[in-house]
């Protein structure tokens, strides 16, 4: 495949992935989502995965820009610093996936089924998007001008909400115990102290998922 056919490629990708993340969004924040952790209007963004994903969305629409002026002529090349932002966003809804498949669903099966955190908005939100973003960055968005000091970018959102989770749980502990309703995820399984081995765990995964894409991306590069 030629440069330009992989730079279309992106092209059309990135505008698909931004469109999916403005439906899926906005299909949650409706109310109608139907699905386990939905909420209606602004309420929606306590969950990472909606924040992971709006990022995404906003990371696709820049590089869809560049990528079209590239292809017009109008701008020699895509800034580093799009590709960055790039590599960011699809750490964050990989994350969200991984989180999802591995932790979220099979917590949740016993009671709601095997399904129950795909249904609504959440399928585009924690499946298909993050899919998406995996193939395109991977596969047509090579690249080598990201180093790999860049990859400890990949855990910045991470550790910012991971800051705005704990604090709003630890602010509502009542004799040791987390109101539920701030424990949305259910990380305190024992407690406030699982802070101590749930947030480190988070911040590993987090860069070794920045590293794995860093690694793909660059090989085919």
């Amino acid at each position: 495949m030629t440069a330009n056919k992989t730079t279309r490629t992106a092209l059309i990708l990135n505008i698909c992935i931004f469109l999916l993340e403005v439906f899926a969004v906005c299909w949650m924040m409706t109310g109608f989502s139907a699905g386990l952790l939905s909420a209606a209007r602004l309420t929606a963004l306590k969950y990472f995965t909606v924040d992971s994903n709006i990022l995404m969305g906003i990371a696709a629409l820049i590089m869809a820009v560049d990528q079209g002026r590239d292809l017009k002529g109008k701008k020699s090349e895509v800034p580093a610093s799009g590709y960055i932002l790039k590599l960011v966003g699809t750490v964050g809804v990989t994350l969200t996936m991984i989180v999802t498949v591995f932790y979220l669903a099979p917590t949740t099966a016993a009671v709601y089924g095997p399904f129950a955190m795909f249904y609504g908005s959440n399928f585009l939100l924690h499946l298909l998007n993050p899919l998406l973003s995996i193939i395109t960055f991977v596969c047509f968005e090579r690249t080598k001008k990201i180093a790999f000091r860049h990859t400890l970018t990949g855990i910045v959102p991470m550790v910012i909400y991971a800051v705005y989770y704990v604090a709003a749980a630890l602010s509502h502990t009542h004799n040791g115990v987390i109101d539920k309703g701030y424990d949305w995820y259910g990380f305190f399984f024992a407690g406030p102290r699982s802070a101590l081995i749930v947030a480190p765990m988070l911040v590993l995964l987090t860069w070794g998922i920045s590293c794995a894409h860093w690694k793909m991306n660059r090989r085919k590069a």
